[in-house]
């Protein structure tokens, strides 16, 4: 609760007044209001929202806002676990290939209307049948998608796959909006618990849903494109922004936990998996001597104490200790650069001179500080065993596309927001080269395809860890990744804000339950 304090003084300090109101030479008293705790909030994204179509909403911003304005069938809790949405229950298999489900009957779009089986099917049929949107490609191997009468739903899919209940994540659209050949972001009708008031360059706003089935007790929520890490800390200073979530320096976060009263940290475990990648096609780094050399020589713990603040645990693989699949029988590769040394020289890749260097490879990452900072930090600890590291900070558009196309022979990224094992088969089966996927290390093993495939079609829990763990073993031992760490999600917070919690994932979704004291 706010409180503003005004001081009234009269003073009649003419002898006129004084012989008028003889008994008032002066009153001073003070006076505390209450005053109404304020409804908006401001959240600071450091980059532009690509898409409003939850079709095509890949990148994480596109996909924040959509977790806001839209329902789905499936949603994720914090800790990334698969619950229901717009669903009663989670989907049953009734079998192998035939999933079904039943709509809550308290869903209703933005206009008032009900969340109908058809709009659910007209959703996912245009992502079925229409290979131009990106999120499409999660969906090949779905047969049909049907309506079977009072809100159920039912999927046959073309062969069993036990991961693709989480795909259903994709916001619903209205039947008539699905057969748009544009969707305007102002007219768009979602089910979430907001809806967009209006969109422009740097600045998005969203306004409560009324018809929501938990409407949020905000009433509005600007959403401000600040892309400047030094400005984004001011504005949080100023208090013109509430949220900042993980994008900030760990230096600038340790001075804002000492210095500001007003604003309070917020950290939580995520799904995040930083990683060096190699392209096999590279006829340097696809020799796995140098690879198995490089994960001895990363000092993975130095690093995040110094750059990340300790707020990450070292990695040895994609998935993050909270994940059910994690794999505990895989050995952390510990940091040793007399033994990463010595598999150099075995390798034939001896220094030129004594203290010289053995070969030169590039390291291209992003122009987020950070990314730099960690980059700039392995190339240092690399030239102690010999390896010259060239850093190439890009534009992300760039560094994507260099990445996809093959022209790259290390690079630096994340993996965010996977709740699934079935991730491996993502990135690192055969058929999944880009553009298909994102094996962009273009790294191939029969084995471990088979295994994938496997997992991927097994519907009992304790078959699919063991098939799990073996292809974390393959993929430890191949190394087309060095797993570096899983980073911790925070965010620095408006310390009035209440009921405000950070997802594994990075979304919003508190926001449906926060509220200014």
């Amino acid at each position: 609760m706010r409180h503003i304090t005004f001081q009234y003084a009269f003073g009649l300090p003419s002898p006129w007044s004084l012989l008028a109101l003889p008994l008032y030479t002066s009153l001073l008293f003070t006076q505390t209001l209450i005053a109404a705790p304020r409804n908006s909030l401001t959240i600071a994204f450091e980059d532009n929202v690509r898409s409003f179509d939850p079709r095509q909403s890949v990148d994480a911003n596109s996909q924040y806002v959509e977790d806001l304005v839209h329902c789905s069938l499936m949603n994720f809790d914090q800790d990334g676990k698969a619950i229901p949405g717009a669903l009663e229950a989670s989907p049953s298999f009734v079998s192998p290939k035939v999933l079904e489900m039943q709509l809550r009957k308290d869903q209703k779009f933005s206009d008032g209307s009900p969340v109908r089986a058809e709009d659910v099917v007209a959703t996912y049929n245009s992502l079925i049948k229409d290979k131009k949107f990106t999120r499409s490609s999660a969906f090949v191997g779905v047969d049909r998608v049907e309506s079977i009468g009072e809100g159920r739903i039912r999927f046959t899919l073309k062969k069993p796959d036990a991961s693709f209940p989480s795909n259903l994540v994709v916001g619903i659209l209205k039947e008539a909006d699905t057969k748009l050949a544009e969707l305007n972001p102002l007219e768009l009708k979602g089910c979430g618990p907001f809806k967009i008031k209006s969109t422009g360059i740097n600045e998005i706003a969203l306004e409560a849903n009324g018809f929501a089935a938990v409407p949020p007790k905000l009433s509005l929520v600007t959403i401000k494109i600040v892309r400047n890490e030094k400005t984004r800390y001011a504005k949080l200073r100023a208090g013109e922004i509430d949220i900042v979530q993980n994008g900030i320096s760990r230096d600038t976060l340790r001075t804002l936990e000492r210095r500001n009263p007003n604003l309070k940290i917020l950290k939580r475990p995520s799904l995040k998996t930083t990683y060096v990648g190699f392209n096999m096609k590279d006829p340097l780094v696809s020799n796995p001597a140098i690879r198995g050399a490089i994960s001895l020589a990363v000092n993975r713990q130095e690093i995040i104490n110094i750059i990340l603040n300790g707020m990450a645990i070292p990695a040895n693989t994609i998935l993050p200790p909270n994940s059910v699949y994690h794999s505990e029988s895989l050995k952390k590769d510990s940091y040793d650069p007399k033994a990463a040394e010595a598999m150099l020289d075995q390798a034939g890749l001896k220094r030129k001179t004594e203290g010289g260097f053995r070969f030169e490879v590039s390291l291209k990452t992003t122009t987020d500080v950070t990314r730099i900072s960690v980059a700039k930090a392995i190339a240092s600890q690399l030239k102690r065993v010999g390896i010259k590291v060239i850093v190439e900070p890009m534009e992300w558009g760039r560094f994507k596309l260099d990445i996809d196309q093959g022209r790259v022979q290390l690079w630096t990224l994340t993996w965010v927001g996977f709740k699934d094992p079935d991730i491996y088969r993502y990135a690192f089966a055969t058929e999944n080269f880009p553009p298909n996927g994102a094996n962009r290390g273009w790294y191939s093993n029969p084995k471990l395809d088979a295994l994938l495939e496997s997992g991927r079609e097994k519907n009992d829990f304790s078959e699919r860890k063991k098939i799990y763990d073996q292809v974390q073993d393959i993929v430890d031992q191949d190394k087309p990744y060095i797993f570096l760490w899983h980073e911790e999600n925070f965010a620095v917070v408006a310390k009035d804000l209440t009921g405000f919690e950070l997802y594994a994932d990075g979304r919003y979704s508190a926001l449906q339950h926060s509220y200014f004291q």
